[in-house]
């Protein structure tokens, strides 16, 4: 936990009182004591920093301050819904990344049963995205769609979303590698990720008529969480170089 996440309904009149997990990080990670001050930060708010003002077995008190400015991330996350295990942890790490907006949607060759699955359920998610920002020191909670069928999805819903004008659709046989792009500095994108065998050459068309550039990582096919990280390091390096 490299940031102390706090619920606004939690922080009254510049105090706030954690247990649970939070609590149990704080006292048997951190070794917290009064007077320790930690990294803080409010969902969808400022972050700072906290100060312990009582370390007991069964919760923290801590005073909070936090001025900064909430992150401004505008990146946009495509993803075809993996396995459900597979799934918690990529909303982790989108999370951690900085995604602000996160479409879920089935493609041809992710199985029905996936949409099944609890880990689609809004509660499990937000739990898994908070975890995520207290990993990544990030604030914003990223939201969070879900679109059942492929089709409908990009021609009558795609458009709505905040698509930014940089757009890249992940695919091991496309044309154009990632070494060959280039970023406006600091523009935001929009990736779209499917599943691990990948967009079927349809997709990949309807993708690519709406603007996401299919591009390649390298020649061999990856893990759907290995691709979200290595291309999302890869598409940042690009848009801070001069």
């Amino acid at each position: 936990m490299n940031l102390l996440l706090l619920e606004p309904a939690e922080v009254e009149r510049g105090e706030a009182r954690v247990g649970g997990r939070r609590a149990r990080h704080l006292l048997d990670v951190l070794r917290v004591q009064p007077g320790a001050v930690v990294r803080a930060g409010i969902v969808d708010g400022a972050r700072g920093h906290a100060t312990v003002l009582a370390a007991e077995p069964d919760g923290v008190r801590l005073r909070v301050d936090c001025t900064e400015p909430p992150d401004q991330g505008q990146d946009v996350l495509l993803l075809a819904v993996p396995r459900p295990k597979v799934l918690a942890r990529i909303l982790e790490h989108a999370a951690a990344l900085g995604y602000r907006h996160i479409a879920l949607f089935r493609s041809w060759k992710v199985e029905k049963s996936h949409l099944g699955s609890r880990a689609l359920r809004p509660e499990v998610q937000r739990a898994h995205l908070l975890l995520g920002l207290e990993q990544g020191q990030r604030t914003h909670l990223p939201e969070v769609h879900f679109f059942a069928l492929f089709r409908p999805f990009v021609e009558d819903q795609l458009a709505a979303l905040p698509l930014p004008a940089h757009r890249f659709c992940a695919h091991p046989a496309a044309a154009t590698a990632t070494a060959e792009l280039r970023l406006s500095q600091g523009a935001p994108f929009a990736l779209a990720l499917g599943p691990d065998g990948g967009f079927v050459p349809y997709e990949v068309e309807q993708l690519a008529a709406r603007g996401f550039l299919p591009v390649r990582l390298s020649s061999s096919p990856l893990r759907t969480e290995s691709a979200l990280s290595a291309l999302h390091g890869q598409l940042d390096l690009l848009r801070q170089q001069r």
